[in-house]
């Protein structure tokens, strides 16, 4: 009886033997995928940050810019714009290697819109500044096989902020 019970034991230890690795290699993938999503939803959520900074930075430019009198898609408002991308690490990396590379690259690829609205009703003017950049075109991480992002990621990420021109 003695000897039946050893047997069962290493019966059971020897068709458990690799069990560990492939739960390793399930938990492993699980956790994989979780991670790389938090990733990848930070990624989103910094290149929005992005995106509504520069955007304010382009409003903030407006007071400033008064001399001549701004126009719709002012060229000085969208420099700034762009200045304020280019700092930021939204450039892929071939397009990064410097400063003036990055500004170029965001110039060709990110919308930037400035519309002037009329004062109504006794308000003063005011410049809306809008940015908008392709974000399903220049990941900052790959996206995966089995994850399908198309769906739940966006094609384009966009900002706007406004401010009142000075009569």
């Amino acid at each position: 009886m003695n000897r039946a019970a050893r047997t069962t034991g290493r019966g059971t230890r020897r068709s458990q033997r690799g069990v560990a690795a492939i739960e390793f290699a399930f938990v492993f993938m699980m956790l994989f995928f979780i991670i790389y999503g938090i990733a990848t939803f930070g990624a989103v959520l910094y290149i929005q940050q992005v995106i509504s900074r520069a955007a304010e930075d382009g409003a903030r430019a407006v007071p400033m810019l008064l001399s001549p009198p701004l126009t719709a898609n002012d060229t000085r408002v969208r420099d700034t714009v762009y200045d304020s991308l280019a700092a930021a690490l939204v450039a892929p990396v071939g397009s990064s290697a410097t400063p003036q590379s990055r500004r170029i690259w965001i110039a060709a690829n990110a919308t930037v819109n400035v519309t002037i609205t009329a004062a109504a009703g006794g308000a003063s003017p005011s410049a809306v500044v809008s940015v908008t950049y392709p974000y399903s075109a220049n990941r900052l991480l790959p996206s995966l096989p089995v994850l399908d992002t198309s769906r739940w990621m966006p094609d384009n990420l966009s900002s706007r902020a406004t401010a009142a021109i000075p009569s």
